[in-house]
């Protein structure tokens, strides 16, 4: 029987050259080629959150005149049915069987949803309210998680090493922020032609994930491998996710991303609105997210390196840790008028949050094998799910917490405002994320799974297969 504490129990005489022996066992590394190929979906998947996380609350608060209190309330209530939808989508995906693999095979479900989604939330057809928000949020997620959950559970199948799950997640992150270059260059360029957050950029940014998602779907089913699924794998329902929250490892590690997601979502929420309304420099909105995709890819490297001197985590942590003093000590400075100042600020912040926004891909990866090696069957498809929830819950209870706070604090977008609803909007964007990064950055520097325990933990699940029958059969469990 394998100890429920497999990480703590690590004995001195394992550690020495655990991931040297892990990755000489696998007998190979999968060339950047492929990496770069695979990663080519993370480039429509990016636009979900850069659009929708900054520009949609602003579009359809001043565009379509939905009030702020409607925008959050229905953003929130459109992430409820996640709570079952994803780590369904993740059960599926494990259980499948199908002459395409089992993640290609819900990828290629997802990709006409997804499409669904962009082309009702970006180009609505009818007029719009709260209600109309919600089901197209839900649909365009949906499709997300159907193309997004099976794609990063195959990521972490073709890359099992632990510092090669960090350089998977670096070429992941870098055609992620290629994405969102992609995405804050429309803004950018519509502005320079006189249009804000309209009808006219967000159609653009819909029409480039109706585009992109099927060509770079395809292209990486087409030229990338699905390792072969080793053993038959059955995932009950209700006993798996109360066996994934006794995952200690899981439960610090989900619990310091939803934290600190909601830091950064709170900044995202009030980013446009702290240009527009307190810089008063809507031109430089487009400008500001472009530079923050540039530096953010730019510095994937230095946090790649960082990470392998002293892992993951606690680059994460350092990273978190870079991003408040950020908004507590730089951000404070800018005043009205400087939109090119905080240009500028905005490009530091890109170096400063590389590091949370690249690693935390390799982590659940490592969190996976220390279920696998517990419980005997791969069950990646339903961590996943539970991971997708939390990216998509934690800026949705931000967005639903921090627009009726503006309300409340008297801010209107679009209108006119108060010296002291414009400080209210500033100190909300400055220091609203700062306790939950710190909170977060602390749980990190508590996560046990490091290069040498997850070296380990490889070693004995590979020791553990050799002893198993092979899975055969197929169809859908």
């Amino acid at each position: 029987m394998v100890s429920t504490d497999v990480v703590a129990a690590v004995t001195e005489a394992e550690r020495p050259n655990a991931e040297a022996a892990t990755g000489a066992a696998l007998g190979h590394t999968i060339p950047n080629w492929k990496l770069t190929i695979y990663s080519l979906p993370s480039i429509p998947i990016a636009f979900l959150y850069l659009p929708v996380a900054l520009l949609m609350p602003a579009y359809y608060a001043s565009e379509m005149h939905v009030s702020l209190a409607a925008v959050g309330g229905f953003l929130v209530l459109s992430r409820v049915a996640d709570v079952f939808l994803d780590p369904m989508i993740g059960k599926w995906s494990d259980s499948t069987r199908s002459r395409w693999g089992r993640r290609k095979l819900w990828m290629i479900i997802g990709t006409p949803i997804l499409m669904l989604g962009s082309l009702l939330l970006f180009m609505p057809m009818i007029p719009v309210g709260g209600v109309y928000l919600m089901v197209a949020s839900f649909v365009i997620y949906a499709g997300g998680s159907t193309v997004g959950l099976p794609y990063s559970a195959w990521g972490t199948e073709i890359v099992e090493t632990y510092h090669g799950r960090a350089r998977m997640a670096g070429f992941r992150e870098t055609a992620g922020v290629i994405g969102g270059f992609v995405a804050a260059s429309i803004p950018a360029v519509t502005g320079y032609f006189g249009h804000g957050v309209d009808r006219f950029t967000m159609s653009i940014l819909g029409w480039m994930i109706i585009v992109l998602t099927p060509l770079t779907v395809w292209i990486a089913l087409t030229f990338v491998e699905e390792p072969p699924v080793k053993r038959r794998v059955y995932v009950p329902w209700w006993p798996s996710i109360v066996a994934l929250m006794k995952n200690k490892p899981f439960r610090i590690f989900c619990g310091a991303y939803v934290i600190f997601t909601i830091g950064g979502s709170i900044a995202s929420a009030t980013m446009v609105f702290y240009i527009t309304s307190y810089v008063g420099d809507p031109q430089v909105v487009g400008a500001s997210l472009l530079l923050l995709a540039v530096t953010t890819v730019l510095a994937v490297p230095l946090w790649l390196r960082i990470s392998r001197r002293i892992g993951k985590h606690r680059a994460m942590a350092i990273s978190l840790l870079g991003s408040m003093v950020f908004f507590g000590l730089l951000m404070p400075m800018i005043k009205p008028g400087q939109g090119h100042l905080f240009i500028w600020l905005v490009g530091i912040l890109g170096v400063t949050s590389s590091g949370s926004a690249t690693l935390p891909i390799g982590i659940i990866g490592d969190i996976i094998d220390y279920d696998t090696l517990i419980h005997r069957q791969p069950r990646g498809g339903i961590y996943w799910g539970m991971w997708s929830f939390a990216q998509k819950a934690s800026p949705a209870l931000a967005i639903g917490a921090t627009l009726p706070l503006l309300t409340f604090l008297g801010f209107n977008p679009g209108g006119h405002n108060t010296p002291a609803a414009l400080d209210a909007l500033k100190y909300v964007f400055c220091f609203g994320p700062i306790p939950f990064y710190v909170v977060g950055s602390v749980l990190l520097f508590w996560f046990p799974i490091d290069a040498r325990r997850h070296g380990i933990i490889r070693r004995r699940l590979m020791a553990q297969e050799a002893r198993m029958p092979k899975s055969t059969g197929s169809g859908i469990a």
